[in-house]
């Protein structure tokens, strides 16, 4: 059964993508979605409070079954149509749907997050955002692993290491920016030039 907040997820990230890309893969949900996720944690929220599960690909990439299954659930009643093969767009129905569940209160918090990762596109390249989840330390620590646990736990040394990295950027930034905006990209930013630089020591 799809829950309520990986509906609206993927509702409200299937309109955003496709108004900034056209159609959009599953993938590209999937990416957001962790996206969406991270952004609520580095505002304070925890992994509890967001309500959807990730765990590693065989890509190595973030999954969500939750975001997997409302996709599914969306295909099913025309809420999101295949434009072809493993492209979708959302069509008039999905809009309402979407505009139904981005109203509920328990719901609409999560709005901003989703909005966020998504405006992210006006500013860097889907190639650079895509990267920097890959490099993005739960992620990358997760690739050396052969299990497919959750992401994100907290007993997870890398979740605290993202922890610690999201307080020191928000220290550094306090007052700077208005919206989230601004820090999502310099996290973004420094998650790709950290890895540069690491990749160059090595």
């Amino acid at each position: 059964m799809s829950k309520p907040e990986s509906i609206l997820d993927t509702l409200l990230l299937a309109s955003k993508l496709q108004a900034k890309i056209g159609d959009f893969s599953r993938s590209e949900i999937q990416f957001f979605a962790y996206l969406s996720c991270l952004l609520s944690l580095y505002d304070g929220h925890t992994v509890f409070d967001w309500n959807c599960q990730f765990i590693k690909s065989d890509l190595g990439s973030p999954y969500s079954a939750d975001i997997d299954s409302s996709m599914t659930l969306l295909l099913s009643n025309a809420s999101i149509v295949e434009t072809e093969k493993d492209f979708f767009k959302i069509t008039e129905k999905g809009l309402k749907n979407l505009n139904f569940f981005r109203t509920q209160k328990q719901l609409s918090w999560r709005c901003v997050y989703l909005e966020t990762s998504c405006k992210s596109l006006s500013i860097l390249p889907h190639g650079v955002i895509k990267e920097a989840l890959i490099n993005e330390p739960v992620v990358s620590s997760a690739r050396n692993s052969h299990i497919n646990k959750n992401l994100l736990e907290d007993a997870n040394p890398a979740t605290k290491a993202l922890y610690i990295q999201f307080a020191s950027l928000k220290s550094a930034l306090d007052g700077q920016y208005r919206s989230l905006i601004g820090p999502a990209v310099v996290w973004i930013e420094s998650l790709n030039t950290n890895h540069t630089l690491l990749n160059h020591d090595n």
